[in-house]
């Protein structure tokens, strides 16, 4: 027994049946464009994987290379330290061989200081004068140095210098604590262990000294006798 189909049934059908050739169309079509993006995202994933290696080859170089940058920056930061320990000990080595020798020589410069003759008080004048045998003085000096600690009376120390303006040559002879007066002075001068002495001495070393004075050390003023004191 046949079924009898609506007519409204039938004109849907029949406007399906109508629409099957463009729907196929439309689907051939997009199956294609489908593929075509498969094909293009397969492309920019290999691209992608490929920058991505190509990305992570030169980030592993980056490192290494900066790895070897901070090696060779340790290594210079450690020779400089190592070059700066160096200076800081060759300069402390060096400024204690400096203080040494400083204070080797402030001590060989007192021991030079202390060598040195005492300055001589203001003289009292040449007793004697010799020549020697080029004729540079030898003086006979007669100095005299009051005591200030004493008031009531005048005491001296008397200071007798021999010294030769040509080679230098000097002897002395004191006599301490006397009191001032013209016996006492020609009593020094004329003792054969103070002035006699170097009286002698004087004329010995005139008689073998050949020493030319310098201008500087010539002296030129004349004998002058002691001068009397009251």
């Amino acid at each position: 027994m046949y079924r009898i189909i609506r007519t409204d049934r039938l004109n849907e059908l029949d406007n399906l049946a109508s629409a099957f050739p463009m729907v196929r169309e439309k689907c051939d079509r997009l199956e294609k464009e489908l593929e075509t993006e498969k094909r293009r995202t397969a492309d920019l994933t290999a691209a992608t994987e490929q920058t991505a290696a190509q990305h992570e080859q030169e980030l592993t170089a980056l490192r290494e290379s900066t790895a070897a940058d901070i090696d060779a920056a340790r290594s210079a930061a450690r020779r400089t330290q190592q070059q700066s320990n160096a200076l800081l000990d060759d300069a402390a080595r060096r400024a204690k061989e400096t203080a040494a020798t400083v204070r080797a020589l402030r001590a060989e410069n007192e021991e030079l200081k202390a060598k040195l003759p005492a300055p001589l008080p203001e003289t009292q004048g040449v007793v004697a004068r010799y020549e020697n045998l080029v004729g540079a003085h030898i003086d006979l000096t007669l100095y005299a140095t009051e005591d200030p600690a004493v008031t009531w009376y005048k005491r001296v120390d008397l200071l007798l210098v021999l010294l030769c303006t040509g080679c230098g040559h000097r002897e002395e002879e004191t006599r301490d604590g006397v009191t001032d007066s013209p016996e006492a002075r020609r009593s020094f001068l004329n003792d054969p262990y103070d002035g006699g002495k170097l009286r002698r001495w004087g004329q010995e070393h005139a008689e073998t000294c050949r020493a030319v004075a310098l201008p500087r050390q010539r002296v030129t003023a004349p004998a002058a006798p002691v001068p009397a004191t009251t």
